[in-house]
């Protein structure tokens, strides 16, 4: 140990990244030279796996304003709610806000099965330094108003819960150099969020998982720069509402599409219960690769690149199509005419 001990911090602040952070703590009390050495970790991350709650919860208050590493580059946090002595929702907004003082570069929550979610620090959303953004379950949106993250390039949502209609959008209007944007939007469970829009000319990739609940009305996007886009929708007849005071409608008809043209579009995915062929596949005039998944009761795909690939997966059958096209269509009898 007295060997290990005699290396330069740099050397031993890499080699305890490789541990827990809660492990990596726990050198403090082999000797005086590693007392204090892992509170210059530029990485955090706590989950409730690693001890008791009571213990894990005084250990992160007690420690995160004393840390002492002036840039955190990452902070993760994964909690579950509901136990005796469990963190609360001024437990994270604190953790959060003191990380966004250290020039946060990373953020990563994940607050599963918290039935009230956690509104996070205002000051949140205006970090200059933050490039990294993931928030998953039991997190409210809520934008405000003066909002800027500058430095934002990848942001993941998860199932979060929107407090108004309009914070999605200014979420995204505040991040001028948004690269990857990835959304599960659970739509029975995020009334305020009726019409889904994404206008970020910056963006390159873009992956939407969406709900269409009896919410879900319309999707809208203006993504010029979209290199790569994967979407998702299914239905939410799987959940269970009875404990809940809404009385759900469920219109499964569809839903409206709007989008400007993808110049840059190389890849698109979809995999979809209701596809609006009219309105969707046939604004994708630049598409390279288009893989669909599609009904049985869709009727044709319409594609205006002469040289596109086209994967169309139409359960229980497959087909590859590699060929120069104009149209393809698709029949219920699993035929298809090129």
């Amino acid at each position: 140990m007295d060997k290990i001990s005699q290396l330069p911090d740099e050397l031993l602040l890499k080699v305890l990244l490789f541990l827990p952070t809660k492990v990596a703590a726990s050198t403090s009390i082999l000797s005086k030279r590693w007392e204090f050495l892992w509170m210059w970790l530029p990485k955090l991350a706590y989950d409730d796996s690693m001890d008791e709650h009571n213990s894990l919860l005084d250990f992160i208050t007690l420690n995160m304003p004393q840390h002492r590493a002036p840039v955190i580059e990452s902070l993760r946090l994964s909690f579950s709610y509901g136990y005796k002595g469990s963190v609360t929702r001024e437990d994270i907004r604190m953790w959060v806000a003191i990380a966004v003082t250290r020039f946060l570069h990373e953020l990563s929550l994940d607050l599963t099965f918290e039935v009230n979610p956690t509104k996070l620090p205002s000051s949140l959303y205006t970090c200059k330094s933050l490039v990294i953004l993931k928030l998953e379950e039991g997190i409210l949106v809520d934008v405000p108003r003066t909002t800027c993250l500058p430095s934002l390039k990848t942001l993941l949502l998860h199932g979060v819960t929107y407090a108004d209609q309009k914070s999605l959008h200014r979420l995204l209007s505040s991040c001028p150099v948004l690269d990857d944007l990835f959304v599960k939007h659970n739509g029975c469970e995020s009334e305020q969020l009726k019409t889904f829009s994404v206008i970020v000319p910056s963006l390159q990739r873009l992956t939407l998982k969406i709900c269409r609940g009896s919410f879900f009305k319309a999707l809208v996007m203006n993504t010029p720069s979209l290199k790569y886009f994967k979407f998702t929708d299914y239905t939410c007849e799987h959940h269970d509402f009875s404990d809940t005071d809404f009385d759900f409608d469920f219109d499964y008809n569809g839903y409206s599409f709007y989008s400007d043209d993808m110049p840059k579009l190389e890849e698109m995915k979809v995999d979809s219960t209701y596809l609006d062929t009219e309105n969707f596949v046939s604004l994708i005039t630049y598409v390279k690769r288009l893989s669909l998944c599609i009904p049985d009761q869709a009727e044709k795909v319409t594609c205006f690149n002469p040289s596109v690939d086209l994967s169309l997966e139409h359960p229980p059958y497959f087909f590859f199509i590699a060929c120069r096209l104009c149209i393809v269509r698709v029949l219920s009898s699993a035929s298809f005419v090129v």
